[in-house]
């Protein structure tokens, strides 16, 4: 691109994505970008057993680089299942520990219940959309 940036980045003001699947493969989609110090993870497609791994593996290597104000973008998640569950939840533990936290955005009916039926809303702050969430981080921090 004659912008200086590579195929993997768009710019959106100041706020920059990459696709993850472009870096490691063969793996669930997830648009990763950021707004100063809050990482927005926006995985694309069911999050059930399979798929549940390369959550975490996102999320893992954003927190051990120090990402500690995360941002999940449900927005494109049909389904999340119990392994998706956990893997949002060991993410919540690792970045609590350090003082960050993880909220959660853009769910729809049926990942809106799969969340309140395990009583995750005591743990997580929920926004209708990713901008929302941001506001709501910054005004808190």
């Amino acid at each position: 691109m004659s912008n200086g940036m590579n195929n993997n980045e768009k710019s959106v003001g100041e706020q920059v994505s990459y696709l993850l699947r472009d870096e490691l493969g063969n793996c669930m989609p997830i648009d990763i970008w950021y707004d100063g110090d809050i990482w927005v993870f926006r995985p694309l497609g069911r999050i059930d057993a399979g798929h549940s791994v390369d959550l975490d593996t996102a999320l893992t290597e954003g927190i051990d680089q120090g990402m500690r104000l995360i941002v999940l973008d449900l927005t494109d998640v049909p389904y999340i299942s119990s392994s998706g569950l956990r893997t949002v939840i060991k993410a919540a533990k690792a970045v609590k520990s350090d003082g960050g936290r993880i909220t959660i955005c853009g769910l729809n009916d049926t990942v809106r219940e799969i969340f309140k039926v395990s009583g995750l809303f005591n743990i997580f702050r929920e926004f209708p959309t990713a901008n929302e969430a941001i506001s709501g981080i910054q005004s808190n921090t």
